[in-house]
């Protein structure tokens, strides 16, 4: 009995606790609605007292009319490329014995990758610094013997013709000579090719030649490539109508370059633009730029894809207003400042928008009010009551 008492007073809490959970809700909805009505009360107050004199008062959301520096910018789609990227190839014909890196592995230029087989080259070395050996035992044979004839040929002892046969003789021994000193310098270029070294600083790919396998010189499979992470090109597109205005900009100063990551978390990374393409491309009617970006964190890879800001300049002391404050109607953009519980139309010139503001280069100053939210209901003289602060604390409150 005592158990079965419990059993019902635990199946009540767990009804009593989502009933509670399921009203959180309702209460929420409940208050929204109250304040709804007393706002409609009021209003509906106002047009009773003002019955026949002035419109009825509408509800608005507003904001203020602010300074601050704006950029004026460009923006654009791009992809991450490496500065330098290098090809391995092996510049010799042999087996490798060894691979001396791992997959991904930062390297240093000079590093050693890979060890192709050296007994060849080590044996081709040999018989190169023997036949030099050899030749140049010859040569000093040949000069000792130019050297006994020289005196005989000037007391005309031996013939000319002797004597020119043995100096030509001595000629072709040094040239001999001089011939496998080349071919021990090659002998020994060789033999350091068969150590495989990084010709770049940066980044291994995967290795696309296994160790055992016999590559041919030159010609041969690509071993691995290496890319430069330290910082990165960033190559992008501008329609070509905005040329002239990116190639005034960078007459001016430097231009920088802001990019995005597509998902990335850690925000945006900041660069400079280096060069322009000397062409447009007439199927898209863009051309071509190209930013570096520094990237010594090694947060940026090659290959991602980018969002891209060109800043062209910055708009110093611009008046902004919200985005959605600006409106367009048939005589062009305007905006509704609300005074002293009334709104008034204005017709402005609109410019660069940044994030979620919009620069008015003219019809608002700065501190004025412009209605944000509320425009369809307006018009000029129309009375408003401004909720902003209490849907500002209402959301503050449920949060």
């Amino acid at each position: 009995m005592i158990n079965l008492n419990r059993q019902k007073a635990s199946a009540i809490k767990k009804k009593a606790t989502r009933y509670a959970g399921e009203n959180r809700g309702r209460l929420r909805l409940a208050l929204i609605l109250i304040l709804a009505v007393l706002l409609t009360a009021h209003v509906k107050s106002c047009m009773k007292e003002n019955a026949g004199k002035a419109p009825s008062p509408r509800l608005i959301k507003t904001a203020k009319a602010v300074e601050k520096d704006v950029p004026v910018f460009i923006d654009s789609f791009g992809t991450l490329s490496p500065v330098n990227s290098a090809d391995v190839v092996s510049q010799i014909t042999g087996e490798i014995k060894e691979v001396l890196f791992d997959e991904g592995q930062e390297v240093q230029a000079g590093d050693s990758l890979f060890r192709i087989d050296k007994a060849p080259y080590e044996a081709d070395l040999q018989q190169a610094r023997a036949q030099l050996e050899g030749d140049m035992v010859d040569l000093k044979f040949k000069e000792e013997t130019y050297k006994r004839n020289l005196p005989l040929v000037e007391k005309d002892l031996i013939s000319k013709q002797d004597f020119d046969r043995i100096r030509t003789e001595m000629e072709a021994a040094k040239a001999r000579v001089e011939l496998d000193k080349a071919k021990v310098e090659e002998a020994l270029i060789n033999l350091g090719y068969c150590d495989i070294k990084a010709p770049i600083d940066g980044v291994t790919g995967k290795r696309l030649v296994d160790k055992g396998n016999v590559v041919t010189a030159n010609t041969g499979p690509v071993l691995v490539n290496i890319k430069t992470i330290d910082r990165l090109y960033v190559d992008f597109t501008v329609p070509d109508r905005r040329l002239p205005s990116v190639r005034n900009a960078m007459a001016r100063s430097v231009l920088k370059v802001t990019i995005t990551p597509e998902g990335a978390e850690a925000g945006t990374y900041e660069g400079s633009l280096e060069a322009i393409d000397n062409t447009v491309n007439e199927a898209t009617g863009t051309v071509a730029l190209r930013a570096v970006v520094p990237n010594d964190n090694r947060e940026l890879w090659p290959g991602q894809f980018v969002q891209v800001k060109l800043v062209l300049e910055t708009l110093k002391g611009a008046v902004v207003v919200p985005y959605e404050a600006v409106q367009l109607g048939k005589d062009g953009e305007y905006v509704f400042v609300v005074s002293r519980g009334k709104a008034d139309l204005r017709n402005v010139k609109a410019g660069q928008r940044h994030d979620d503001d919009i620069v008015v280069k003219s019809g608002v100053r700065s501190g004025e009010v412009v209605a944000t939210t509320g425009q369809l209901g307006l018009s000029p003289g129309v009375p408003v009551i401004d909720v902003t602060d209490h849907m500002d604390a209402l959301k503050k409150r449920w949060k």
